[in-house]
């Protein structure tokens, strides 16, 4: 009996985690990403995932969890794995900042202040 009431407890929990998946699905699929890219940089250079925690400063397990693809990662913890590997996880577009024409109205006169 207790079998059963264990695998109905269980059960209960499939759509919450689901829902949580649904809603965290572009962080996860990033995340996911990026280890799928440090796996690929670890096996090509023969780097162990403990190799890899030395150099960073972190626990195996912290680093068997990013690898997993399942970790909400800071952008701090991507600089130093980018960092201690020499590649990039993450590009940021650069940023053109466009002179703008001065207006010749200032933008406040219409409003009472």
């Amino acid at each position: 009996m207790d079998a059963i009431q264990n695998t109905k407890e269980k059960d209960t929990t499939w759509l919450e985690d689901a829902k949580w998946r649904q809603t965290n699905a572009d962080w996860l699929d990033l995340s996911a990403a990026i280890a799928i890219k440090i796996l690929r940089y670890l096996r090509e250079h023969k780097i162990t995932q403990k190799e890899l925690a030395d150099r960073l400063g972190f626990s195996p397990q912290y680093v068997n969890k990013i690898v997993k693809g399942s970790e909400n990662l800071t952008l701090e913890t991507i600089c130093k794995i980018q960092k201690a590997l020499g590649i990039t996880l993450i590009e940021v577009p650069d940023f053109v900042h466009k002179e703008e024409p001065e207006s010749e109205v200032p933008l406040f006169d219409n409003y009472p202040f």
